[in-house]
């Protein structure tokens, strides 16, 4: 596959994801949603916290997953960035089958996620062990197949970032620095730990002009997000769709409305060039057939919302189709 195939891309996407690492024991009022199979019927209730199921934070089934991605692809999807990394059950194979079973490209991240979604005789692994690890699974192929990811990540971090991610960042920068390979970052949700993330591969060597930091449209804070554009990486509005709310402490997501907004505000300041869309679907609300936006709601809904506020056809193009190219070529 060259880059030139990719066409719209959804840069950050889980097509099959355990996140269960992440479940939050639900109040005993909602007790009854620790197990629960998500259905249309529960759907508003469980999406006052999709933490508080298990079963909503666990996809395994390809099949499902490829019906997922028709919608995708027929509002005229070419690939999907695929970045499940180790910590949510990472199926390079499985990716292999879908990306048959549907037509679409799928570009497989490798790494490790968070700290916490991680067991301890991985945590304890030096720079050079992971460096290691990184450089085979980009070369020869990951976990054990003949499947070679096409970027780093996500790799997760938390807030204050563990030593753990620490030596991980720095590895990925040695790795990157080897094979030109892109890095995808999970930074902790609504903290402020970019700008210490990007100094620590900076301090490693890493091209942050190949660095893609993810969640970006989860703080509505355009100042900050100016910020990190300086640093000359790629900002990821990847949560489109995810407008959920939490109950047990009061707190939600963005709008689309507002991440819009802060879009426009990149855009206006020049920064087309650094910006990429997606969904981050990692939970099976978000999924169509659970009443969810689907993989299809930024092609379908979002973009004609662009449009709406004067985004250019040309800017469009460059977030969903030069900008994701671009970050994934690897040199020859």
């Amino acid at each position: 596959m060259t880059p030139e195939q990719l066409g719209l891309t959804l840069a950050h996407e889980h097509l099959l994801f355990d996140l269960r690492c992440l479940w939050e024991e639900p109040p005993g009022e909602r007790a009854h949603l620790a197990d629960a199979e998500p259905t249309l019927e529960n759907r508003d209730e469980l999406a006052r916290d999709l933490y508080h199921s298990r079963r909503n934070l666990h996809h395994d089934d390809p099949a499902l997953a490829a019906g997922e991605l028709e919608r995708f692809r027929g509002a005229g999807g070419g690939a999907v960035v695929d970045l499940t990394t180790i910590g949510l059950a990472p199926r390079p194979e499985a990716l292999r089958d879908i990306a048959a079973a549907t037509g679409l490209h799928v570009v497989a991240g490798a790494g490790y996620y968070r700290r916490k979604c991680l067991p301890d005789d991985v945590v304890d692994r030096s720079i050079d062990v992971l460096a290691n690890e990184l450089e085979r699974w980009v070369t020869q192929g990951m976990y054990g197949t003949t499947i070679r990811a096409g970027i780093l990540g996500e790799l997760g971090t938390s807030s204050p970032v563990h030593p753990f991610e620490e030596r991980q960042l720095r590895a990925a920068a040695r790795v990157q620095r080897a094979t030109g390979v892109a890095i995808n970052v999970h930074p902790a949700i609504w903290a402020h730990e970019h700008l210490v993330v990007l100094d620590i591969l900076e301090d490693a060597g890493a091209d942050l002009t190949r660095v893609a930091m993810s969640h970006c449209d989860q703080l509505v804070e355009p100042d900050w997000h100016a910020r990190i554009a300086e640093r000359g990486v790629m900002l990821c509005f990847d949560t489109f769709g995810a407008e959920f709310t939490y109950d047990s402490d009061g707190s939600r997501e963005p709008t689309d409305t507002e991440r819009i907004a802060c879009l426009g505000r990149l855009l206006d300041a020049g920064r087309a060039s650094q910006l990429l869309l997606s969904h981050d679907i990692c939970s099976r609300l978000q999924h169509d057939r659970y009443g969810g936006p689907g993989y299809d709601h930024v092609p379908r809904t979002i973009v004609p919302r662009l449009r709406a506020e004067g985004v250019s056809v040309a800017d469009v193009e460059q977030m969903l189709v030069a900008n994701p190219r671009r970050l994934l070529a690897m040199p020859a």
